[in-house]
């Protein structure tokens, strides 16, 4: 069996702002970056190597992951029309006309998606950038790309056949199934758990006979981190814009650093527990300590429509969770990396919305937030204030002290606000300044249930 001398950072391949556009429901797993010429196909005796070594693989697999083949995979090669096909009608089906323009109205909103951005053709060109092949749980097939080199074929097929391996035993289809309709944040937790398992058998597989495994390693979300920021500070020294984005891809690298824990502690068996009762926040995956060896579940947040009180004549076109990483990810664009996930990391739950005015077409963002203790939700306001100041050019300060920051924006007759109350937050963004304190008012009257589903793990 071979080792890697390729570095880990090959195996993640997919920007986290592109994987909020993909993690709105079932989908095949996003593939690792290809590296071979397209111009030469794996044709003849080319693709029976392949094939070979992919059963050879799947049997190493198997050993590594201590879990029987219960059925052999299909496996089939296939080209780019193929993929950019395949990819745009599940895209379609999951974005009719009414729910994308939606979305990337909020997406643009919270700066996720670029202005004038198409959703679909966005995220289309960001899977096909990494594309080297897919197992895709509904048609339990691996599509391997004709045009995969040498280089690629081992890591993709060890990938993409633990997710082969995964189906067989947990049922894919449904582990990733939205009609439960679960929010980004648990999608992002779910996602972790998932690729994180595929990561981490890809990198044992890479390890070889060198007497290590993955949970041996440095913690790999510090690790990439660390080599980003060093990659983007040589770029800088060098007069070139720094082009690695800061959040890495979570569910490839948080979802491994968690692992790397878990396993640890309960070994491969433990991730029957885990497919079955996954985590249900990017919170936990982030920090294992809240989810073993005591499972803390988070606060779940509602927010009546406003539309029916403060904002008649709006309409709310987006209610979600964004989580501790869907914040960090959120202020990160404003605020240094470091200050951005240390001021979301207190997080217990949140829910965020965005409406449109149905007259004018403009958009208002407002949400709330709920920290495990009154340190934890100063950190956030605070981080929140700087961010908002950052954003926004001010046409003054309404209110600004320890408990409240309501900036008036510069000519635009619109407000900007957080406000902080024991150990929960509210903000506003862009509210019409009128309305200002009457959604604040009814943001305060929101639903939160306690966590549930604390259990020991042994």
């Amino acid at each position: 069996m071979r080792i890697a001398k390729k570095p880990f950072q090959k195996v993640f391949g997919v920007a986290a702002w592109a994987f909020i556009l993909l993690s709105c429901g079932p989908f095949p797993f996003p593939p690792r970056a290809a590296s071979g010429d397209p111009g030469q196909l794996a044709e003849g005796k080319n693709q029976a190597g392949i094939l070979r070594k992919a059963d050879f693989i799947f049997g190493e697999v198997s050993r590594l992951r201590g879990e029987p083949i219960l059925r052999p995979v299909r496996m089939k090669f296939k080209g780019r029309s193929f993929f950019n096909h395949y990819y745009r009608k599940i895209l379609e089906k999951r974005y009719p006309p009414a729910r994308k323009a939606a979305l990337e109205k909020a997406y643009v909103f919270w700066g996720f998606l670029p202005p004038g951005a198409d959703l679909i053709q966005t995220s289309l060109e960001a899977i096909l950038k990494a594309e080297s092949g897919l197992y895709d749980p509904s048609s339990q097939t691996l599509y391997i790309a004709d045009w995969m080199s040498g280089d690629d074929q081992e890591e993709t097929l060890a990938h993409e056949l633990t997710h082969a391996l995964q189906d067989q035993y947990f049922g894919l289809k449904a582990y990733l199934d939205q009609s439960a309709g679960r929010s980004i944040d648990e999608q992002f937790a779910r996602a972790g758990v998932m690729e994180g398992e595929a990561v981490a058998i890809s990198l044992d597989y890479s390890l070889g006979d060198s007497g290590t495994d993955f949970t041996q390693l440095p913690n790999i979300a510090d690790w990439m981190n660390s080599f980003n920021e060093r990659e983007a500070r040589e770029r800088r020294a060098l007069g070139q814009k720094a082009t690695v984005n800061p959040t890495v891809s979570f569910p490839y690298v948080y979802g491994t650093a968690f692992l790397q824990s878990y396993v640890k502690t309960y070994g491969w068996e433990g991730m029957d527990y885990l497919f079955r009762n996954p985590p249900t926040s990017t919170h936990q995956i982030l920090h294992p300590e809240t989810f073993f060896p005591r499972r803390h579940n988070p606060v779940q947040v509602y927010i009546d429509d406003l539309s029916r009180g403060p904002l008649e004549g709006w309409k709310q076109i987006w209610d979600d969770t964004l989580g501790e990483f869907g914040l960090a990810t959120y202020l990160s664009q404003f605020l240094p990396r470091e200050k951005a996930w240390n001021s979301a990391s207190g997080w217990e739950g949140d829910r965020v919305q965005v409406y449109e005015d149905r007259v004018s077409r403009r958009l208002l963002g407002v949400g709330y937030v709920i920290f495990g203790d009154e340190n934890s939700a100063e950190d956030f306001f605070n981080g929140f204030r700087d961010f908002l100041d950052a954003k926004y050019p001010t046409g003054g300060f309404r209110r600004s002290d320890d408990a409240v920051h309501w900036m008036a924006l510069k000519g635009l007759g619109k407000d900007a606000c957080v406000e902080k109350a024991g150990r929960r937050v509210v903000f506003v963004m862009e509210t019409p300044s009128p309305l200002t304190p009457k959604i604040l008012g009814a943001l305060w009257n929101v639903i939160q249930t306690s966590p549930s589903g604390f259990r020991n793990l042994k």
